[in-house]
């Protein structure tokens, strides 16, 4: 991919016009956090070792205790082993060159602000591959380590017999439906049948819901009926929007977790980085650098995900 320009100047030597560009890209790569959006907090990243990656959800509970005298054979447990899933990285590259040209007719300086859409662009692939599994794969598909959608109504223990367990709520983002999606996770159950309450905290939303969603956790009292009742539960959630998100009716509740538990993985082989790429036998490739990574974006299964297609 290459920079095209056909106006503007950088009124200086190709040298100094590239120690330029270098320090504004590098100044731009060790901020690119704040172009990573608001979905990665959600995903562990986890490290690869080939192109392929093989997870496995695994249970943490253990059946209750049994009566047991000191005298008797211990009675070992395990926790119920999980379902696999096995996903395939791939490599992602981009590149742009500018040329002495391009510097000498670049009279506004818009070369040096364009470089930093190099930077910007792997940011804004690794949000989109985030958001696909929120966009596409939450209300069906099969890609779940249970082989179901991120969020199901009979979602299997990974202990057959506890049945299974739901976080798929239904009907657009009013008071009712929030509090009954609170409730899926207010009486989660775990792959023992235990009760395994999970505490959702964020509300996550496209845009378009973002004056309702502000609506009902700010109200004081109930919304959406005339009896002033007190408005209580979900006023405790914070709103998260997301520009990525393509359903402008869908919307969900997360919790906080341990990262392992919640659900949501980036596996990575060769992390984001930067290569220097203007050739040695060009002269007049003044600048030129491409960015890498390879990765994987997936989901095995969460409890701390509860979320409506919003119809």
């Amino acid at each position: 991919m290459a920079l095209h320009f056909t106006k503007g100047i950088l009124d200086r030597g190709a040298g100094a016009a590239r120690d330029l560009l270098d320090k504004s890209f590098d100044t731009i790569w060790a901020r690119r956090d704040e172009f990573s959006g608001v979905l990665g907090k959600y995903f562990e990243s986890v490290q690869a070792d080939s192109d392929t990656f093989k997870m496995t959800s695994v249970g943490s509970s253990f059946p209750l205790p049994k009566v047991n005298d000191d005298t008797e054979g211990l009675p070992y447990d395990a926790p119920a082993g999980g379902f696999p899933l096995t996903v395939t990285l791939l490599p992602y590259r981009q590149a742009a060159r500018i040329t002495d040209n391009i510097i000498k007719a670049d009279r506004y300086g818009r070369v040096k602000s364009m470089v930093a859409g190099l930077v910007k662009s792997p940011m804004r692939k690794k949000e989109y591959q985030r958001a696909d599994i929120f966009n596409s794969q939450s209300f069906s598909g099969t890609a779940g380590a249970d082989s179901l959608s991120l969020c199901n109504d009979s979602h299997p223990h990974e202990n057959n017999e506890a049945g299974t367990w739901d976080n798929l709520g239904t009907g657009a983002l009013t008071h009712g439906n929030l509090q009954a999606l609170r409730l899926l996770g207010a009486k989660m159950t775990n792959e023992q049948g235990f009760p395994y309450a999970v505490k959702y905290g964020d509300l996550l939303i496209p845009p378009d819901l973002l004056q309702k969603a502000t609506e009902l956790v700010s109200a004081t009292q109930m919304p959406e009926n005339a009896l002033n009742q007190p408005n209580v539960l979900i006023r405790s959630f914070n709103i998260v929007v997301s520009e990525f998100l393509t359903s402008t009716t869908a919307y969900f509740l997360l919790g906080k977790a341990p990262m392992e538990e919640m659900g949501l993985f980036e596996a990575e082989l060769i992390p984001l980085n930067t290569q220097d790429c203007r050739p040695s036998d060009n002269p007049d490739i003044v600048w030129a650098k491409r960015t890498k990574f390879m990765n994987a974006v997936f989901y095995t299964a969460s409890k701390y995900i509860s979320g409506s297609a919003g119809t």
